[in-house]
């Protein structure tokens, strides 16, 4: 790889932190307050599979507006979501209602980031996920929503980045680059995660090279063989300075620090903690 010869420093990216880091229970004031306070730039905001969190595709302008008059005040806000509610309803399943359904939030989605000024939502890379199996129907099928969620969004300005999942229909880089090759468009990118592509293979820069151009933002979490989440950094497998030099190098300046509050008392310790290690690891990415 070429050497980075600029002296880097912290105004050279900009590091967000995954809304599940911190108690849910916290109002949005209390999230971006947190959040700024460790160092962060932004927050990604969660869209799962759970009723409350779903429950934000249907938000009031009342309540959009509280959101935002949050990050107004506190200086910080959601620039991203993490649109994981795919896991129950992926684009590719054929079970009887999926597919409306799985279409029908995905729009709400891209309603939701118009309205919240958001530039990015992370989809998730499942064509199926529960009491399904990977099948060419479940591929095409994939691939034809995927293709009309694109064109939806592309209406609204609404970037549309692919995550690299655990499962092999997507856990590389190059897996989610045929799909972005094949619909061609600027609405259509990749968002990987570094964890995920450690535990699927051992070239992982060599992956990341493979989206070069089409990378708008990285996830940055740690793993072990095997196991996908809730590792601490520093105790897993994930050679960070290697990756975030070559996502830097590819032009690669917004990242993620993916990790989950599990009921720490002292979580607020923790955020800092993982930003400081984080930091550090730009630092040696840019002695590389």
């Amino acid at each position: 790889m070429e050497r980075i010869l600029l002296k880097e420093n912290k105004s050279t990216y900009r590091l967000g932190i995954y809304e599940k880091a911190m108690p849910a229970q916290l109002t949005w004031e209390e999230k971006f307050t947190a959040a700024k306070e460790a160092g962060y730039d932004f927050v990604e905001m969660s869209i799962d599979e759970t009723e409350a969190k779903m429950a934000r595709l249907n938000w009031s302008e009342k309540e959009i507006e509280e959101v935002l008059s949050a990050a107004k005040k506190v200086g910080i806000g959601v620039e991203s979501f993490c649109f994981s509610a795919q896991r129950k309803h992926p684009l590719g399943s054929g079970l009887e209602g999926a597919e409306e359904k799985a279409m029908e939030i995905l729009y709400q989605a891209v309603q939701l980031a118009m309205k919240m000024g958001v530039r990015i939502i992370q989809l998730q890379g499942y064509d199926c996920y529960y009491n399904e199996t990977t099948s060419f129907s479940t591929k095409e099928r994939f691939f034809r929503n995927l293709k009309k969620s694109v064109e939806y969004a592309a209406m609204y300005g609404v970037i549309l980045a692919m995550e690299t999942m655990e499962n092999d229909f997507m856990n590389t880089i190059e897996k989610a680059m045929y799909y972005v090759e094949e619909i061609q468009s600027p609405y259509l990118q990749v968002y990987p995660d570094i964890g995920n592509i450690s535990n699927a293979t051992q070239y992982v820069c060599k992956d990341i090279r493979r989206g070069k151009g089409h990378i708008a933002s990285a996830h940055l979490k740690e793993t072990v063989p095997g196991k996908f989440r809730e590792i601490p950094y520093g105790t897993g497998q994930v050679d960070f300075p290697s990756a975030i030099a070559t996502l830097y190098h590819q032009g690669v300046r917004r990242f993620v620090a993916e990790f989950w509050y599990t009921g720490e008392e002292n979580w607020k310790d923790i955020l800092l903690y993982n930003r400081n290690f984080l930091e550090k690891q730009f630092e040696l990415a840019f002695q590389l």
